[in-house]
């Protein structure tokens, strides 16, 4: 059976053996008709019922070759033809020797034969059973990844970042503040307390990563595995220092806001935290009312037990379900307390604060903190090394396997404890 090409090539040389027929017939008309009138000074009438036939069929094969003319002209036409045929031209030779594709030549196998495919178009195959006479059958593919979602503390964006070439930042800290006193006329000056000065040392950790793949899956994966490899490991990297930045010990990875040693303030509102000095500077925190809950005084007299200068830029710290709690709370004639939605367009608050959700905090229970309020900019991360990825290659060659390890050096440490207060549940 012709293909559509064969066709094609065939019409286009009758076209051209046509084009020079009729070209030869008119001539020949011409000079017959000359050749007739010449000798008689008219035609007969057998002849003009001939010539005349002959040039409507002359008028007809010219119309012919016009649109063929055109059809060949039009984009896309020739390529497309051209492109479907040696497929069909190879199915059809394979079927014609009885299914035998070693009778092809390499090139004819490319287009029929699995092994012999392109790898794009190897991906997009399905290799049926041999039995069943060893086509292909093509599948539908759907190129979106379904992935589960991590839970990370995104508290980067609201703390200070501080890059470094080192091992290590260093930063003068005023340790002991300088004193004043009231004196009365005439009186001797006495001793002072003498400010003093210590350097707060914040060191950068190394968190690493280490995994092994097949090479067959990193060759026959129909999307970039490498890529997501690389992406799924800066993930769990970002999960895992943020769990460090709020409850590392500062052993051999970042020191997190729990780690401090803790001290009930007396009072809310400017309590102790409201007159402390410097050498009190650790994280305080302010018990809840009631045991085993928080309601909503808790949640304001956290931010009345910071200092003045601290307030201004203070956000809210907690996990989603301590959220949901604060949402829950209402008055008397259950009214909500809190309608964050009033205001369309504008950022969440609480009391007017913004606040962020990080899974790393403390659910509400008895001896936990579930909140966390201050001012991030008082907790300095230190990047020294972003994530690099090396692939191992020959490493598990003869496992068939390719390693990939990843490195990443991050430091945290809080700059002024005096800076932040937790909610503890009684």
């Amino acid at each position: 059976m012709p293909t559509l090409t064969d066709i094609a090539d065939m019409v286009q040389n009758i076209a051209a053996q046509l084009g020079s027929r009729v070209d030869e017939l008119d001539k020949q008309q011409k000079k017959l008709g000359e050749d007739l009138t010449s000798k008689t000074g008219a035609m007969p009438a057998e002849y003009k019922a001939s010539i005349e036939k002959m040039q409507a069929e002359i008028d007809r094969l010219m119309e012919a070759i016009d649109q063929e003319r055109i059809e060949r002209a039009r984009p896309g036409i020739k390529a497309n033809v051209k492109e479907k045929s040696k497929e069909h031209k190879s199915f059809m030779k394979a079927m014609r020797l009885g299914g035998d594709t070693n009778l092809l030549t390499d090139d004819e196998k490319a287009h029929i034969v699995h092994r012999y495919m392109p790898e794009a178009q190897r991906k997009t195959l399905y290799a049926g059973d041999a039995t069943s006479g060893g086509y292909f059958a093509a599948h539908d593919f759907i190129d979106e990844l379904q992935e589960y979602k991590l839970l990370i503390s995104q508290i980067r964006k609201f703390c200070r970042i501080q890059p470094t070439s080192g091992e290590s930042v260093e930063m003068p800290s005023l340790q002991d503040d300088a004193s004043a006193y009231w004196a009365t006329e005439q009186s001797s000056f006495t001793e002072s307390n003498n400010p003093s000065v210590h350097m707060l040392k914040i060191p950068v950790h190394e968190m690493r990563g280490r995994l092994r793949v097949s090479e067959q899956n990193l060759e026959d994966s129909m999307f970039d595995l490498e890529g997501l490899i690389k992406e799924r490991l800066g993930l769990k990297f970002t999960q895992l220092e943020g769990t460090s930045f709020i409850q590392g010990n500062g052993t051999g990875k970042p020191r997190g806001f729990k780690s401090y040693p803790s001290k009930a303030s007396s009072s809310y509102a400017g309590g102790s935290a409201g007159k402390n000095n410097v050498t009190d500077a650790i994280p305080y925190y302010t018990s809840t009312a009631a045991t085993g809950v928080i309601n909503a005084d808790d949640v304001l007299n956290i931010i009345g037990d910071l200092k003045e200068a601290y307030e201004p830029n203070c956000t809210y710290v907690m996990t989603r379900g301590t959220l949901w709690t604060i949402r829950l709370f209402k008055d008397g004639q259950s009214r909500p307390l809190w309608q964050p939605f009033a205001a369309g367009g504008l950022p969440g608050t609480i009391y007017d604060r913004p606040y962020a959700t990080m899974p790393d905090m403390d659910e509400i229970a008895s001896g936990n903190m579930p909140l966390l309020v201050g001012d991030f900019k008082n907790y300095m991360i230190v990047d020294r090394l972003v994530m690099n990825m090396r692939r191992l290659d020959e490493l598990y060659a003869e496992q068939g396997l390719v390693g990939f390890i990843a490195r990443m050096r991050v430091g945290g440490d809080v700059l002024i404890p005096e800076a932040f207060r937790f909610l503890r549940v009684n």
